[in-house]
C-alpha cells in the first residue's frame, strides 16, 4: 500500500491542479469537472469527477459533494480546506494549496521509498542468510523456508497492516488507538506528530486566509490534522475562547504542542503575521516528519541486519565448537 501512496498523491495533485487551471481560465466549477470527466489526466480520475458532478447536479455544495466521496479521497484535511475555499469564494487558491501539498507529499514519499530500497534489500538477504547455518547442519528444508520466507511474509503482513492502520481515512477510534500506541516509539512517534502538526498549520493558514474567524478555524483545523490527540485537546477551547482566552494562550498551556510551535504561533498572533508563521510551521514540521521517517526506514533494517549477523556469528562458533568437541572425542578414543 505504501508503494502506491506516491502515485495516489500525484493523482490528487493533478486533479486539483487541473481544476485550478480551468477555474482561473473563467470556467464554472461544473464545466471544469465535465472537462476532467471527458479528458482526465489519469483514468482513475474520471469516476471521481463524474461522482462530484452527480452530487452538484443534485443541488449539493461542492463541500457536501466532496464529503460524499469515499473516505480514501475525502480526508478531513482536504474537506477542511475545500470548505474554507468555498465559503470564501476562493476555490482556485484552495486547489492550488491542495495540489502543492499532495505534490510535495508524493515527492517526499518517493524519496522515502528510494532511500529505503537498499536497507530493504539488506533485510531480505539477512532473513535468508540467518537460518543457513542451521539448514547446513540439519538439512531441514521446510524449517529453513519457515525461518526465512515465512518470517519475510510476516514482516510484509505487519508493514501492510501498519500502513493500512495509519491512513488518515481510518475511523477516529482506530486512529486514536494507533496514536497512543506509536507515541512512545522513538523517532516514528515523533515523525507522526510532526506530520499532524504540519496538516494543522496548513489547515489553519488556509482557513484564516478564507476569512474564517480564528476561534472557529481551530476546531476545523484540529480535525483536519488527523491527530485524535490534537482534536481532543482543542475541543474544549470553545469555552475558553468565549471567556476571552486567546488561541496563543490555549496553545501555550495545552502541554501538547512543542515549544517551537508555541513560540511561532504566539509571535504570529502578537505581530499580526500569523499566516506567515503558520506557513513556516507547516513547512518545518512536514520536512521534519519525512526526515524522521527516512531515518526509520534506513536504520531499522540495518539494525536488524546487525542483530542477524551477530546471531550468525554465534551459530558459526557453535558449529565450530561442536566439530571441535566431536574431533576431541574421536582423538580421545
Amino acid at each position: 500500500m505504501l508503494l502506491w501512496a506516491p502515485a495516489d498523491s500525484r493523482r490528487r495533485a493533478l486533479f486539483y491542479s487541473q481544476l485550478r487551471a480551468l477555474i482561473e481560465a473563467g470556467l464554472p466549477l461544473v464545466t471544469g469537472l465535465e472537462q476532467i470527466a471527458r479528458t482526465p489526466p489519469s483514468p482513475a480520475l474520471r469516476p471521481l469527477a463524474q461522482t462530484l458532478l452527480a452530487h452538484l447536479r443534485d443541488q449539493h455544495t461542492f463541500t457536501e459533494a466532496f464529503q460524499n466521496l469515499p473516505r480514501s479521497w475525502a480526508t478531513d484535511f482536504d474537506v477542511a480546506l475545500i470548505h474554507a475555499g468555498e465559503q470564501a469564494g476562493r476555490l482556485d487558491q484552495t486547489f492550488h494549496l491542495l495540489a502543492r501539498h499532495h505534490d510535495q507529499t508524493a515527492t517526499q514519499l518517493t524519496t522515502l521509498l528510494h532511500e529505503s530500497a537498499y536497507p530493504l534489500l539488506v533485510l531480505h538477504v539477512a532473513l535468508f542468510v540467518a537460518p543457513l547455518p542451521t539448514f547446513v547442519r540439519t538439512g531441514d528444508l521446510i524449517s529453513y523456508l519457515l525461518s526465512s520466507a515465512g518470517v519475510l511474509l510476516l514482516v510484509y503482513a505487519v508493514l501492510f497492516s501498519a500502513t493500512w492502520s495509519l491512513r488518515p481515512s481510518r475511523p477516529r477510534p482506530w486512529r486514536a488507538f494507533m496514536e497512543r500506541l506509536l507515541v512512545p516509539v522513538p523517532v516514528l512517534g515523533s515523525a507522526r506528530s510532526d506530520l499532524a502538526l504540519a496538516r494543522l498549520a496548513s489547515s489553519l493558514e488556509a482557513l484564516l486566509a478564507a476569512g474564517i474567524v480564528v476561534t472557529e478555524a481551530w476546531p476545523m483545523a484540529a480535525r483536519a490534522s488527523g491527530s485524535p490527540l490534537i482534536e481532543r485537546t482543542v475541543d474544549p477551547w470553545s469555552t475558553r475562547f468565549a471567556s476571552g482566552t486567546t488561541p496563543a494562550e490555549c496553545v501555550a498551556t495545552s502541554g501538547v504542542f512543542p515549544d517551537l510551535f508555541v513560540s511561532a504561533y504566539s509571535t504570529g498572533e502578537i505581530s499580526g503575521q500569523l499566516d506567515r508563521q503558520l506557513a513556516h510551521l507547516a513547512q518545518h514540521h512536514e520536512s521534519e516528519g519525512f526526515r524522521k521517517l527516512r531515518v526509520v526506514s534506513q536504520w531499522s533494517p540495518r539494525l536488524l541486519y546487525a542483530l542477524i549477523s551477530l546471531w550468525i556469528i554465534v551459530q558459526i562458533f557453535a558449529i565450530a565448537g561442536g566439530y571441535a568437541s566431536t574431533l576431541q572425542q574421536v582423538l580421545g578414543e
